[in-house]
């Protein structure tokens, strides 16, 4: 080897060196490369396939996924529901006397509760709402007296012998309340246990609710008002779900209601949060609609919307108080595209024209409770708690396309009725007794009116 070849082998070495370090750092750098390109196939393959996963769930998985995330969402607590003798002001209340088997531990965000109220000549509803509501019905029965043992009577028929009797035993809970100076003739049931074992027969020509003659109720005979409120606060006081919905046992809601709003809630929960964080206070109104007495109670909006065309379903109270069940939009929402998914179709407040609306509602159950102080008889009685929503600037978010009807037969004005004789002196006790309160309670809006 001459001297110019040993003078060039060190360049040589060092340029070899440097192709080779150069490879070496290609080659990781490639190794790296792919191993993220992977790893990132595998994360999106993994995720499509979750997701597939979710889509082909059952819907029971489906409704378990979306009730817990919702019960975090919302904050909320499971309560199971208990038997309790209480005093209730000048009431004995039997809570839970007995309760719905599938209501007992239903999770606060699993359904929505229909809070609802009356005697027992009204459980001749409950097979129709129960079919149509399917979820948790908290009801508070009146029974002073005698009334008592026949309101035991038909609940137990009620829960026994009819078609409906699997889903009245799985979902409804009876509350039973009566005045300390009307006590029932006998001893009551001290436990759901002793209540359960109540006899029962259906072999009966007629169920006991049933063309009951209403001025020998014990109710009628000692000249009691119905106190229409006790019962409607009961009833919300017991429900153990986040959602209720405080309705009248003789408004029969559209199918499928609860999952969907439910859903509605799942896909954005600011939509149902309560007000904070300067979000408006809100509940969610439903429209209501009266048919004539030998209609077929419609289904869907569909169904709805055919009636109302050929007037066999008109707006509710129509021929009584026309703008007190009119919601804002209305004809728009009679002719809005049916959609499956539930959604927020308009929003009003309780001012204008809409001054004197009694809506019927979901809500998170924080809204004021009814004022116990105004009977059935006087009236008003829904509307002295809207007022004190509207005090309270309350917005009422119209939901489509759910629905309320009542029971077949159109109401008209009556003005030989023996309400009427209530009203006034009602009327006077509102204006005089409870406005002022609420002024304090609530503060003032010359935009509300009772």
């Amino acid at each position: 080897m001459n001297l110019k070849t040993l003078k060039l082998f060190p360049c040589i070495y060092r340029r070899n060196f440097e192709v080779f370090l150069l490879i070496c750092t290609i080659s990781i750098a490639c190794i790296l490369l792919t191993h993220h390109v992977r790893t990132a196939i595998k994360e999106v393959r993994y995720d499509r396939h979750l997701y597939a996963e979710r889509q082909q769930a059952p819907p029971q998985d489906k409704r378990q996924m979306r009730n817990a995330e919702l019960k975090s969402m919302l904050h909320c607590f499971d309560r199971p529901l208990h038997m309790e003798q209480l005093q209730y002001g000048k009431y004995w209340l039997l809570q839970n006397l007995i309760r719905g088997r599938l209501s007992i531990n239903m999770g606060c965000s699993e359904s929505i509760t229909y809070t609802t109220n009356g005697d027992y000549t009204f459980i001749d509803n409950i097979g129709m709402v129960v079919t149509r509501w399917m979820g948790p019905i908290s009801f508070a029965l009146f029974a002073p007296g005698y009334d008592f043992n026949a309101t035991m009577d038909s609940i137990q028929y009620a829960r026994h012998c009819l078609p409906e009797s699997g889903l009245i035993r799985d979902y409804v809970t009876f509350h039973i309340y009566f005045p300390n100076d009307h006590m029932p003739e006998e001893r009551v049931p001290l436990t759901e246990e002793e209540a359960l074992e109540w006899p029962y027969d259906c072999q009966l020509a007629e169920a006991p609710y049933e063309n009951v003659n209403r001025s020998e109720m014990y109710k009628t005979k000692k000249y009691l008002q119905y106190p229409i409120n006790v019962g409607r606060n009961v009833a919300r006081r017991a429900a153990n779900t986040h959602f209720i919905f405080a309705c009248d046992i003789e408004l029969y809601p559209s199918r499928g209601l609860i999952e969907q709003f439910l859903d509605m809630a799942y896909r954005n929960i600011s939509v149902v949060l309560p007000g904070s964080d300067g979000r408006a206070l809100k509940v969610f109104a439903l429209p209501v609609f009266e048919l004539e007495k030998s209609a077929a109670i419609p289904d869907t909006k569909k169904e709805l919307v055919a009636m109302l065309r050929t007037k066999k379903a008109i707006p509710f109270h129509y021929n009584v108080c026309k703008s007190c069940h009119v919601v804002p939009d209305q004809g728009k929402w009679v002719n809005a595209t049916y959609s499956e998914r539930l959604t927020i179709f308009s929003v009003g407040k309780r001012h204008k024209k809409f001054v004197y609306w009694e809506p019927f509602y979901i809500s998170d159950n924080h809204e004021p409770l009814f004022d116990e102080r105004v009977t059935w008889e006087g009236q008003s009685n829904k509307r002295i708690q809207n007022y004190a929503m509207c005090l309270l600037d309350y917005e009422y978010h119209v939901l489509h396309p759910g629905f309320l009807v009542h029971s077949p037969g159109i109401k008209k004005f009556n003005p030989n009725s023996e309400r009427l004789q209530y009203v006034g002196p009602m009327n006077k006790f509102i204006e005089k007794k409870i406005k002022p309160e609420y002024a304090i309670l609530y503060g003032r809006n010359k935009e509300c009116k009772v």
